[in-house]
């Protein structure tokens, strides 16, 4: 599986080395009217990109704690299931006289 993660990030790092190439013409950047600079184009796409990737790993992070707690609550109900399964096993079914 490790030479499948290589091979993605080989391939992305090569499609943005070729696309921060083909896109190095001047940008203004302003953000709600303030004037912040002038970049090349590939620099905000970056940074949407790395913004949004920030975003959805913050996300997934709070969403498997979360879950993660769940499966905890249900192993311990499930631990405790069984040990009342085993203490029924041994009751007897009738009582001996």
């Amino acid at each position: 599986m490790n030479w499948i993660n290589a091979l993605v990030v080989a391939l992305f790092s090569a499609v943005a080395t070729i696309f921060a190439l083909a896109n190095s013409g001047e940008v203004a950047i302003a953000f709600t009217g303030i004037g912040v600079g002038h970049s090349p184009l590939y620099v905000p796409v970056f940074a949407a990109f790395v913004l949004g990737y920030v975003g959805g790993v913050l996300s997934l992070a709070f969403s498997r704690r979360k879950h993660k707690r769940r499966i905890l609550e249900l192993e311990a109900e499930n631990r405790q299931l069984h040990s009342e399964v085993e203490n029924l096993r041994n009751i007897p079914l009738q009582e001996e006289l």
